[in-house]
């Protein structure tokens, strides 16, 4: 140390200390949490707001009644997922299904790595539901030919041993039937799980509990 430097130094005190001392090491954050999924377990993503008429009487379930949630209105563990929701409404009319109804497309748009189904992440949650039919979907990050026997042995796992708090899908056999479109385990007559490429993008996969009146 030179001359000139020393004298800093018994003039500076502390602050040529800081000098001679790196700077201590950012302390890296805490990894965020990963939910794990194991099927029937998708979150609510719409509130329904209910409208009355002049009589007080409940009005028909219509569009300008429903909205996406809020992220601090989900579920505890679904709020710190979830990174955006989108909403899709469609008013059926009695012409078309039948009687007036509402037809939602929901789709919570996942934080990356935050979401886990069968040890794969999931990008998105999507709920398509109506009066007449309901198809629940977890979007898989991953393409359908690298996790078709991942999803398999995942899938029939559960069904042999049902958890108290979920439909069993256990019927005559677990085993999932393989089609043109991909794999489909009935759970009923009204529907089951249907396993397939996604249309749009054939880089990921998508798992869905379906139904149909």
């Amino acid at each position: 140390m030179g001359p000139r430097l020393l004298g800093f130094c018994l003039l500076a005190g502390a602050a040529c200390s800081s000098l001679a001392t790196p700077p201590p090491e950012p302390v890296a954050a805490a990894p965020m949490p990963v939910l794990h999924l194991s099927g029937d377990d998708f979150p609510v993503l719409i509130a329904h707001q209910p409208a009355r008429d002049g009589n007080g009487d409940l009005l028909p379930p219509a569009c300008d009644q429903i909205r996406g949630k809020r992220i601090d209105e989900l579920d505890p563990l679904w709020k710190q997922v979830v990174e955006r929701i989108h909403v899709d409404c469609d008013d059926l009319r009695r012409e078309i299904a039948g009687f007036d109804m509402v037809a939602t497309v929901a789709t919570g748009f996942l934080k990356p790595g935050s979401v886990e189904f069968a040890g794969i992440p999931v990008a998105e949650v999507r709920l398509m539901d109506s009066e007449m039919w309901g198809d629940h979907e977890y979007i898989l990050d991953r393409p359908y030919a690298d996790i078709q026997e991942t999803l398999e042995r995942f899938v029939e796992s559960h069904c042999h041993a049902p958890q108290d708090n979920r439909e069993v899908l256990l019927r005559n056999t677990c085993k999932l039937t393989e089609t043109a479109e991909g794999m489909y385990l009935e759970a009923g007559p009204l529907g089951g799980v249907w396993i397939h490429p996604e249309h749009d993008d054939p880089q990921r996969t998508v798992y869905a509990e379906v139904w149909a009146d």
